[in-house]
């Protein structure tokens, strides 16, 4: 039997697929690292911008804290917080945290939107045809009404900023933050355009964990749909109210919106979600409960929850 047909014969050991799958998790623990890192230099060169010097464990555990803090709080209200703690326990006074955090939001949210506008284009690619056929379909009543509902918004949101009464703010709390704005408005450009690269490096870095984990899978989707149905399903908890997605992000990865993977579509989805968000998570628990206490650390994941009143004992009424 020659060798070209013995070929077909051939099959791929079971010790190569176990590599293979080494292979992938330690891609993605690499692309989680490289997001670590790259977080930890933006809030370095933010804090820099105010004169003081952060150190790189302590960076890289403020964002621990953030990362814990946004997971279990609704719409992450609670990072920017949980990082606020982080910078003034690394010795930062208050003002300058506020500084760095605002050099460090100003910057981003612009990729935030290149992003958005790029997972538009992928999703609908015909979105132009889409806006012309609703403009077409829809009566002007219709325009209208949004235009009242857009005029109506902006009227509260300037009725808010004229008659509501600054007292209502602590002094030193609103003096801190007209502090800090001044100080963003004078950051160097390159320092935002750095930050903001910064940003785009940890975003994608972010994404590539789940191409890595699909190295040797089979089926394998598409890298951009898995690329892009990461960081859609990332971004989610931005805009839905519960934590972490509140489980819409685990229904839209097991019906493929990242990619089919077969009979590997549930183990995709727990590694996946691991290295992406359980594992950064639970190092933050860890730490901010070891560094500030159970208490600190209950407060700091517990921001935006309602909390309901202790109910009164029975029968403590006067005699």
């Amino acid at each position: 039997m020659g060798l070209q047909e013995s070929l077909p014969q051939l099959r791929v050991p079971l010790p190569a697929g176990r590599l293979l799958r080494l292979i992938a998790h330690l891609l993605a623990l690499a692309c989680l690292v490289l997001d670590e890192l790259v977080r930890a230099w933006r809030i370095q060169l933010a804090a820099w911008t105010t004169g003081a010097r952060l150190r790189f464990w302590p960076a890289v555990r403020l964002n621990l804290y953030g990362e814990a803090a946004s997971t279990l709080t609704p719409n992450r209200l609670g990072g920017e917080a949980a990082r606020f703690v982080g910078l003034t326990e690394a010795g930062m006074r208050p003002v300058a945290a506020l500084v760095a955090l605002g050099v460090e939001v100003t910057a981003e949210w612009p990729v935030f939107a290149i992003m958005a506008v790029g997972l538009a284009v992928h999703y609908v690619p015909d979105w132009r045809h889409e806006a012309q056929h609703w403009l077409r379909h829809h009566l002007a009543a219709d325009l209208v009404l949004i235009e009242f509902i857009v005029l109506a918004v902006l009227i509260v949101i300037y009725a808010v900023q004229r008659y509501v009464k600054t007292g209502t703010f602590r002094h030193r709390v609103r003096r801190q933050w007209r502090v800090a704005l001044a100080h963003v408005r004078r950051a160097p450009w390159w320092v935002m355009a750095l930050n903001a690269l910064l940003t785009a490096v940890s975003l994608v870095s972010r994404a590539l964990i789940l191409p890595a984990l699909a190295v040797g899978a089979t089926p394998r989707p598409r890298f951009a749909t898995m690329v892009f149905g990461a960081l859609a399903m990332l971004a989610a908890p931005l805009v839905v109210p519960l934590p972490s997605g509140g489980g819409g992000i685990e229904v839209a990865f097991l019906s493929g919106f990242a990619g089919e993977f077969g009979h590997r579509q549930v183990w995709m989805l727990v590694w996946w979600r691991f290295y992406s968000a359980i594992l950064l998570t639970a190092l933050g628990v860890y730490l901010m409960v070891r560094a500030l206490g159970i208490k600190a650390a209950q407060q700091l994941v517990t921001i935006g929850w309602r909390r309901h009143p202790a109910p009164r004992a029975e029968g403590g009424g006067e005699y």
